[in-house]
């Protein structure tokens, strides 16, 4: 079994590297994706080149790293301003999840295995006025694999018309609707973010933080959760993955069909995904 950090890092190599080797030190394997002109890092995956947002871009190291390792069950969706549970190592971990969600009721009767399931440490004391702000969202959570499989017809566990911000309400509120939602008080994914430690907004942040990016993804949000979250719905259980290897993309996107699945059907998804 192998436990992954996946996650984007436009820091200065220095402290992306700080942050790949705090979790390497609890046993984590990291995949990370650097933006075009940044600094190389030493990490156990490396994507590199221009960046398309979080949510494509941890969809894209997520399915990278299911693809050449099949042990590969837990992939950690955070921040590189975020640290893993000091208390517990990844495997364990891992196999409290397991446990959980093999005895799990998936609502609906859905079939499922050990990994179909999103648990967020709620640990971090860091609150606001409305309380502890891990409680409200899944702002680093552990996602199973047969949830990156199975989510939004196996598109990956993240819908990727969010760029930055309410990604993280969308997955949390998603896994509720299906039952597979885990919050963990015992554990701590420390965030030190720049607020929060009184540092100045990196400047990179700038667009995410901006009233624009807020409203913009806020009302979107609003509109997918009124609509009951259009096509997070998952593929059905036995489905098997499919290199998208058609004439229009190559192998670019990843798809997954169930099995009876034509090559018709692996076009008509590039079509969709292409570009």
């Amino acid at each position: 079994m192998s436990v992954w950090l996946a996650i984007p890092s436009k820091r200065p190599q220095s402290e992306a590297q700080a942050c790949i080797d705090r979790w390497r030190a609890r046993g984590y394997l990291v995949a990370m994706h650097r933006d075009t002109g940044d600094d190389i890092v030493d990490c156990d995956y490396l994507s590199y080149g221009d960046y398309q947002g979080y949510a494509k871009t941890v969809n894209a190291l997520i399915r990278a790293v299911m693809k050449f390792d099949t042990d590969a069950r837990w992939f950690i969706a955070a921040g590189d301003d975020i640290s893993p549970d000091p208390t517990k190592r990844a495997d364990e971990i891992a196999d409290e999840c397991e446990t959980f969600f093999a005895k799990f009721d998936a609502r609906g009767g859905l079939p499922h295995s050990h990994t179909f399931g999103v648990m967020q440490p709620t640990g971090d004391p860091w609150a606001d006025s409305a309380g502890r702000m891990i409680e409200r969202i899944a702002g680093s959570p552990w996602i199973g694999r047969e949830f990156c499989e199975r989510a939004y017809g196996g598109n990956g566990p993240y819908f990727e018309g969010y760029r930055h911000c309410f990604l993280d309400n969308e997955i949390m509120d998603v896994a509720k609707l299906l039952g597979v939602f885990w919050q963990r008080p015992d554990l701590t994914h420390h965030h030190a973010h720049w607020t929060r430690e009184r540092r100045p907004m990196p400047g990179y942040l700038a667009e995410p933080n901006s009233p624009a990016h807020w409203q913009k993804y806020h009302a979107l949000y609003r509109e997918r959760k009124a609509a009951g979250f259009p096509g997070y719905k998952p593929l059905a259980a036995g489905a098997e993955n499919f290199l998208a290897g058609c004439d229009i993309c190559g192998s670019k996107h990843v798809t997954a069909l169930s099995q009876e699945g034509s090559l018709g059907q692996v076009r008509a998804y590039c079509e969709a995904h292409a570009g």
